[in-house]
């Protein structure tokens, strides 16, 4: 991170002058996030079989933004806050710290923070955070639905990434993940989307070095590839992601497709996801589905069904019962 830092520093020591007396724009938010499950994990004595309450990463979060308009700084920080007992008896668990600029040129950010390959997935899955068969195959009480890879969990350290202008409907993204043990080890990301009538699509590639672990969920001296495709036709919100991981010995595919559709009369989100896992110990079909109901502004009830069918005759399950309440205040002066 020490290189990372010396970047940050260097960036913010040279815009400094530029951006003296700019007010800033400072926003503090938090979530909570807990629901009452019953599980089935379908692994005999050493799963998890019962009645259990979960936190589903409630969090706090503090991010702001000074500058002129062709100019600004920013930062962002979260922190996981536990709604239940933390065996290390901590409060707060780390999620990720990093900074920037952007501008006309684009955004340049450095730090801790979701890279440029988890983020389509992680935006377009309406379960992210929430109780569910999760990536592995087996229960989770956040992270992503079973049908996106490993590749969508996780935060890369040390990462400085780019994300340029939007131009003509085409944006282009990349980013190293410094390796600090100076044996360079980087990971790399580069990827391109199109976004037209509501709609995007795009590729991203995650490059894996073969003996340092840099980028979360992609195997050591694997490439990982996502194809996605996302957007909203009225009052329904539509996804679409398939990944490939290569590696040494097998290569894996990832299906996901979501779709959320919005019941305004009754004040819900109805939301369904399908995903299919080709190779690897989680080989199988999976279904989540959602009935998400508002009772006030950033407050809903929630039900959840989670459920999938793996090759090697596991059938592991969870229904989740529970609420999801936000708050967002910001200052500006």
């Amino acid at each position: 991170m020490k290189k990372g830092l010396c970047c940050a520093l260097l960036m913010l020591g040279i815009t400094a002058p530029a951006l003296a007396g700019s007010p800033p724009s400072v926003t503090l938010y938090g979530n909570f996030r807990y629901s009452l499950n019953q599980i089935n994990e379908d692994r005999g004595t050493v799963g998890i079989d019962g009645l259990q309450g979960r936190d589903n990463v409630s969090l706090f979060g503090l991010k702001g933004q000074w500058g002129r308009q062709d100019l600004k700084v920013f930062f962002h920080l979260q922190t996981q806050a536990f709604a239940d007992g933390d065996p290390g008896g901590r409060a707060f668990k780390q999620r990720f710290y990093y900074g920037g600029l952007k501008g006309r040129f684009g955004q340049i950010s450095i730090g801790r923070m979701t890279n440029t390959y988890k983020a389509p997935g992680f935006a377009m899955d309406p379960f992210y955070n929430y109780s569910h068969i999760a990536v592995t195959g087996f229960y989770g009480a956040g992270g992503g639905t079973y049908g996106l890879s490993g590749g969508t969990n996780g935060f890369t350290d040390n990462a400085i990434q780019y994300e340029s202008p939007l131009f003509r409907g085409l944006k282009l993204t990349g980013g190293v993940i410094v390796d600090d043990s100076n044996e360079n080890g980087h990971g790399y990301l580069l990827g391109g989307s199109y976004q037209q009538s509501g709609f995007t699509v795009g590729l991203v590639a995650a490059l894996h070095h073969e003996t340092m672990a840099t980028l979360p969920g992609i195997p050591l001296d694997g490439t990982a590839l996502r194809a996605y495709l996302s957007g909203k036709v009225g009052s329904l919100k539509l996804g679409l992601s398939y990944e490939t991981l290569e590696m040494a010995n097998e290569n894996m595919g990832y299906l996901f497709a979501t779709a959320t559709a919005r019941l305004e009369s009754f004040q819900s989100d109805l939301s369904i996801a399908i995903g299919r896992v080709s190779g690897g110990a989680a080989e199988g079909l999976g279904v989540t589905a959602g009935l998400f109901k508002t009772l006030l502004t950033g407050t809903q009830v929630f039900a959840l069904f989670s459920v999938v069918s793996l090759e090697n005759d596991r059938r592991p399950s969870v229904f989740s019962l529970g609420l999801n309440t936000n708050f967002r205040f910001t200052l500006n002066p």
